[in-house]
């Protein structure tokens, strides 16, 4: 009886997800159209946001709650999965075409961005500290980067739209953003049954608390985001399913760690700079997909080489609670 109602757990929470998802973008489109402001911009910051705010309770309640430890856990699975488990997925169902401002601007800066979360945590190594810890000033020097970020984005990537297209089923202003803000109430919704429902069988299953927090919780923060990508992708919304995905590892390094390291300090163990190392390789294939080897646009031929990456680092870490 108890694995029939996570099972039902589970199902309600997709189907929620993917309700949520078509409202979010719906909504976020409409806005879009109706200002003259790019899908990419939205979604960088309406979508992204939204999609991160699993991410975000569950890091900031892990802060106050004096688990600071799991909220960097948190934001390195989720990141790793967003790169390699929703792009990937996302390909598989329809080409991705990659801007030239993603592939040199935000690309470029998911990569500084981690390297900047690399320095600022290696205190240890770089200061001679005894541990290495994201602190306060630090969480203030992120949210300043993130501020800046999201200012330089808006003012380079708006576009004029054409007077002479006719735009039609694009709803008021009023009402999408309802829309947006209903979709991401039902996302959150649904990535809470869906994940309880999941850690409910893992544990029915005898997986211990290790092995459900990277894989199942890690994958389970990212539903939204993989929700909102794969049905912007399926309507040919690309620009929207590579900014959810950027623009949401982006705010989680920024935002989520910055407001999370604000409230406590975050220790960083020495074992996750495998992860983070992971977290960088993430844009880097993607940028050599795109520049090399598939001429802008991640294909879906490209789709098994990003989840190849992920499972193989799901077998890494499995093999570790093993030994």
């Amino acid at each position: 009886m108890d694995i029939f109602i996570s099972l039902i757990s589970i199902v309600l929470g997709l189907v929620l997800l993917t309700f949520g998802g078509n409202v979010l973008v719906d909504g976020a489109v409409s806005i879009a159209k109706k200002f003259g402001i790019s899908e990419a911009i939205i979604g960088l910051t309406i979508v992204a946001i939204g999609t991160s705010m699993p991410e975000l309770i569950v890091s900031v309640l892990a802060s106050i709650w004096g688990n600071p430890e799991i909220a960097i856990g948190n934001v390195l699975g989720s990141n790793i999965a967003n790169i390699f488990f929703i792009l990937g997925l996302s390909a598989c169902i329809a080409p991705i075409a990659l801007s030239r401002t993603t592939r040199f601007f935000d690309l470029p800066v998911l990569i500084i961005v981690t390297l900047l979360f690399l320095v600022l945590v290696s205190d240890v190594l770089l200061d001679g500290g005894s541990m290495n810890v994201i602190g306060r000033i630090d969480g203030m020097i992120l949210m300043a980067v993130a501020l800046a970020y999201i200012l330089y984005s808006v003012k380079h990537n708006n576009f004029v739209p054409d007077e002479s297209e006719v735009v039609e089923n694009i709803a008021s202003p009023w009402k999408a953003t309802l829309w947006i803000f209903s979709g991401i109430a039902v996302l959150f919704i649904g990535w809470k049954i869906l994940v309880d429902g999941a850690v409910d069988i893992a544990k029915l299953f005898g997986l211990s608390e290790a092995i459900i927090g990277l894989t199942i919780v890690a994958i389970g923060t990212s539903m939204p985001e993989l929700a909102t990508s794969i049905i912007a992708a399926r309507r040919g919304n690309a620009d929207i399913a590579v900014w959810n995905v950027v623009g949401s590892n982006v705010m989680n390094i920024l935002v989520i760690l910055g407001i999370s390291s604000f409230i406590a300090p975050l220790p960083f163990a020495d074992s996750s700079y495998v992860d983070l190392m992971v977290w960088l390789l993430g844009p880097i294939v993607l940028l050599l997909l795109s520049l090399v080897w598939t001429r802008n646009s991640i294909w879906k031929k490209d789709w098994t080489i990003l989840m190849a990456i992920y499972f193989i680092y799901l077998a890494y870490l499995v093999s570790l609670e093993m030994m």
